[in-house]
């Protein structure tokens, strides 16, 4: 059976520090792997409370863009610096651009990913499917976490089961040791690269600040509905059993799948991310 908002692993990394980078929604919802585990469903009535596990297959993109809309937040804008670096050219600022993230973020978790090419672009990509409450998991290559995802049966309902939630303690402390200050630098270094790539997804690109912050603001909107919000069961997946929650698109229903504390967490290091980057570089305009 499948968790609600499918896709553990990488997805929840890839949005928090992609949204933080404005590199990226590759680097918040970095974490989706996939919980996938293709095992029998549970029995309808266990006689007993113990954890059930689920698979997780990717969510549909036309079924998970969140149809919600997120409250406007301000400021709205990035701040530019009037005097910008010397960069390469955006067809050759892949070792550049890998050499800084890789500063930032270290060369583990994320080796497979920053051995890829086109970075700019595929960091451009991600924050306008994120800024949409989507994700493309396939494009992130990270490890799932351990695991697979539980249910509980208690007075007749089914729940989440708050084991779960410790399966991304690993994820959530990468994501909560990344660098606000290091984050906002490397963004305002590189941001005419990534403006140009993101001009090259037919978007204008002198939106790509904003397209960042309402990735940003989407994932601080998400509703906290407690603990172990209700599931119902159907014949290959759960769905949540509140119409608001099953609403949801899949960034904000992966940030749920953390657990309470962790979201908490996460979105206050997004709001430290937000005004790091909302605060005027050294020679700002």
């Amino acid at each position: 059976m499948n968790a609600p908002g499918g896709n553990g692993g990488r997805i929840l990394l890839a949005i928090t520090a992609a949204a933080a980078l404005g590199l990226g929604a590759y680097l918040l919802f970095f974490a989706s792997g996939r919980d996938l585990s293709p095992e029998a469903p549970p029995p309808a009535s266990p006689a007993d409370d113990t954890p059930v596990p689920a698979t997780t297959p990717p969510p549909d993109a036309e079924t998970t863009r969140d149809t919600q809309p997120s409250p406007p937040a301000v400021p709205s804008q990035i701040p530019t610096a009037a005097a910008q670096p010397e960069l390469p050219p955006l067809t050759e600022s892949d070792a550049e651009i890998r050499s800084a993230l890789r500063s930032l973020l270290g060369d583990g978790a994320l080796r497979e990913w920053l051995d890829e090419d086109q970075l700019a672009q595929r960091i451009t990509s991600q924050v306008n499917g994120l800024q949409k409450g989507v994700f493309v998991p396939e494009t992130l290559l990270l490890a799932p976490p351990p695991g697979e995802f539980q249910v509980e049966r208690r007075a007749g309902g089914i729940y989440p089961s708050t084991d779960n939630y410790r399966r991304y303690d690993t994820l959530v402390a990468l994501i909560l040791g990344i660098d606000v200050a290091a984050t906002a630098e490397i963004f305002h270094r590189y941001r005419p690269l990534l403006e140009q790539a993101y001009g090259q997804l037919g978007l204008p690109p002198e939106q790509f600040d904003a397209a960042v912050l309402e990735a940003i603001d989407h994932l601080l909107a998400t509703p906290e509905p407690g603990p172990a919000p209700e599931l119902v069961a159907e014949s290959v997946a759960y769905r949540y059993a509140d119409p608001q929650l099953e609403a949801l698109g899949s960034a904000r229903k992966q940030l749920l799948r953390t657990g309470p504390a962790h979201v908490s967490a996460l979105k206050a290091w997004l709001r430290e991310l937000r005004e790091a980057l909302t605060t005027h570089p050294s020679g700002a305009d």
